[in-house]
């Protein structure tokens, strides 16, 4: 029998039950790409991701959806594993200050695990490169195509594309306005295979905290997510639309960003921006370990 340790993790939230959970696999460089998909399949959660041994960074990470899907990254699911190496204190990850590279899918990136605030550590992240694009879809186009509502949009704000991930961003009037939004899954998913559109990400000026600027939702059809409570991979697409939409203010250095709260697990997370030309950002994130356990395979 092959014996593996996994830890389930709330991600994006100091509140045990809140952000979005997740489960890492520890040293799973033995287990075949079905292995991991029945393993996700299993654990039913929206990403599960596996740590491996890399050749070009400290670690790789890989994430697979409960239908069995790779994605190219998740940021919740990084989190969780960045906590579970905190946790274990692996690869000598006891100072106060910890660095690393990843290996993903989507490119290496630099990250810091900080263990001097005695509540919690702290994680800081890249978020992959980002390519906003114009979408190639109208806003009526995707509204109608996604059955959604026009007086639920911000129509002076345009839709656009993230290529790195195929995130597709919009923005609803409110908070009102945005809790309404539902997509027909059938459709979503029809239109959503165009151009293999991973996350249809809708947000907000207006939030819950007036300590945070964006709310967001996020919704992944495609991949077998319904909708994710805290979405880490959109963050840095949802920067640069943010900027180029002027949701925010053109010299902001800080934007924190909500989601969940519909459906009552709310996540926080702060993006930095590194620069403007083009869009970079730092993604600082907590999270709370929830349990560890051992998976046995024969």
């Amino acid at each position: 029998m092959r014996t593996y340790t996994i830890h389930h993790t709330d991600s994006f939230t100091n509140t045990l039950f809140g952000g979005n959970p997740t489960v890492t696999v520890i040293g799973a460089d033995s287990l075949h790409e079905n292995e991991m998909k029945n393993i996700a399949r299993e654990m039913n959660l929206s990403e599960t991701g596996f740590i491996q041994k890399s050749e070009k960074a400290d670690f790789r990470l890989r994430f697979f959806t409960p239908p069995g899907n790779e994605i190219k990254f998740c940021g919740h699911a990084t989190v969780g594993a960045l906590n579970t190496i905190a946790h274990e204190g692996l690869y000598g990850c006891t100072e106060a200050k910890n660095f690393f590279t990843i290996e993903t899918n989507a490119g290496i990136l630099d990250v810091e695990i900080d263990l001097s605030k005695k509540q919690a550590p702290h994680f800081i992240f890249d978020a992959p490169k980002i390519r906003l694009e114009s979408s190639p879809y109208n806003l009526e186009e995707t509204l109608r195509a996604l059955d959604i509502s026009k007086e639920l949009i911000d129509v002076s704000k345009a839709p656009m594309l993230e290529k790195t991930n195929q995130y597709l961003y919009l923005t609803a009037r409110n908070l009102k306005c945005l809790e309404k939004i539902n997509l027909n899954p059938r459709k979503a998913i029809e239109f959503a295979s165009k151009d293999q559109i991973v996350v249809f990400c809708f947000l907000t000026h207006e939030t819950f905290s007036t300590n945070n600027h964006i709310h967001a939702r996020g919704f992944a059809p495609l991949v077998g997510v319904p909708e994710d409570p805290f979405t880490g991979s959109m963050q840095g697409g949802l920067a640069a639309y943010a900027l180029d939409q002027r949701i925010i203010q053109s010299d902001q250095k800080w934007i924190h960003v909500e989601q969940g709260h519909f459906m009552h697990r709310p996540g926080f997370a702060k993006l930095e921006i590194m620069q403007t030309r083009p869009v970079q950002v730092k993604l600082h994130a907590e999270a709370m370990h929830v349990f560890a356990s051992q998976l046995k395979l024969p």
